[in-house]
């Protein structure tokens, strides 16, 4: 497990996916604000969070992308798209563990309030780990630079590869990572996704609204 000793969940971030638009300092009520303290301190005190990552060569065969020594298939123009100019991949998994889930899903039984901050402070967490997961990618491949973490399930990157991901990067051995039948992650506070890796100075190294695919969709954008 990685030293979380003076981590502190992104509460801006947070915020957002509560709903409440900028500034939060004005439109942050104070049940809320005060109830997210509460949750903060609960949610990193029971959580385990943990994180694997592995790295594959890329192998371009026609129209098709694969992952060199497992022989993945990376389907759909979007991850096609994110990885271009990269030489190397890695498949990226973290997660918030399963006690996690249950401080949420009893969160839930003491009130709407609890559950919304929770779950918003939770998603919070994960997107931090996984940020962690990546320094961590990088720290180990220092002349390489990265793209963002690319997820199943956005654009038109299936959401039914994730469990091949997941066994690629043997991820339910080292941190307990599965997919249900309907291929939704379980604990479901994790992420899994794919960070292009590539010698020369890449331009999507930073996820932002330009180069996201729901950012015609995304209600985050209508909040700044």
């Amino acid at each position: 497990m990685m030293d979380i000793s003076e981590l502190k969940i992104d509460r801006k971030n947070a915020y957002r996916y509560m709903g409440f638009r900028q500034p939060f300092s004005q439109n942050v009520d104070e049940e809320t604000a005060k109830t997210a303290d509460k949750c903060e301190a609960e949610l990193i005190s029971v959580s385990e969070p943990r994180f694997t990552w592995r790295v594959f060569g890329i192998i371009r065969r026609g129209d098709g992308l694969f992952l060199d020594g497992c022989e993945l298939e990376l389907e759909g123009k979007s991850i096609k798209n994110h990885l271009e100019g990269c030489e190397k991949a890695a498949i990226v998994c973290s997660t918030l563990s399963a006690d996690c889930d249950k401080y949420i899903a009893k969160a839930g039984i003491r009130g709407a309030l609890e559950m919304l901050v929770s779950d918003a402070l939770a998603s919070a967490y994960i997107e931090q780990i996984s940020e962690k997961a990546l320094s961590d990618l990088l720290s180990k491949h220092p002349d390489y630079s990265a793209t963002w973490i690319f997820g199943a399930g956005y654009g038109d990157f299936p959401l039914g590869v994730l469990p091949k991901l997941i066994s690629a990067a043997d991820a339910t051995r080292h941190i307990g990572i599965s997919t249900t039948a309907a291929n939704t992650l379980t604990p479901s506070k994790s992420i899994v996704g794919i960070a292009g890796l590539s010698k020369e100075k890449l331009c999507n190294q930073e996820k932002n609204c330009a180069n996201c695919n729901m950012r015609e969709k995304c209600a985050f954008r209508s909040q700044r």
